[in-house]
């Protein structure tokens, strides 16, 4: 599938994607860079951020989350629960929702749709619930995180 024109998607590793709108908006999906051995060196540290977005709580999806939302300040969008998680870590900007919400952030539309999977946010030595698995859509892409919707969608953009 090829992106809008003036859209840049570039994979980091994992389920992690560095998005540059056509109208220069940085976007980042899943933020693990610092620890994830697929991550080219190059792209560990990012300079700028204006919206992130995390499908759910796994270490794999938001293990830079907290560090980068307090360094970058972009706006985050995830699950009610993971944006209470992040705001108790000092995270500001927080934009939470629920599956079957949409909201427009920085000019850009997302979608939180079903998904089949589990969500959990480790905290020091305790696991907490995170809600359960969504997956988030922006302007006809998805971001599935680690599964695939539980329902069909049709191919038209």
């Amino acid at each position: 599938m090829n992106p809008s024109p003036g859209i840049k998607i570039t994979w980091l590793g994992h389920s992690t994607f560095k998005i540059v709108s056509a109208r220069g908006k940085t976007v980042v999906i899943d933020p693990w860079l610092a620890n994830n051995p697929a991550c080219p060196p190059e792209m560990k540290t990012l300079q700028g951020l204006d919206l992130m977005l995390l499908t759910h709580g796994h270490f794999d999806h938001i293990e830079d989350a907290v560090s980068l939302a307090k360094a970058l300040k972009p706006k985050v969008v995830a699950n009610f629960e993971i944006c209470q998680y992040l705001e108790s870590e000092g995270v500001a900007g927080t934009c939470p929702m629920n599956k079957g919400g949409t909201q427009e952030v920085e000019g850009i539309r997302v979608t939180m749709v079903s998904a089949s999977h589990t969500s959990s946010i480790r905290s020091g030595d305790r696991i907490l619930t995170a809600g359960k698995r969504s997956v988030l859509s922006s302007n006809s892409r998805m971001a599935s995180g680690s599964t695939r919707r539980e329902t069909p969608q049709s191919s038209e953009t």
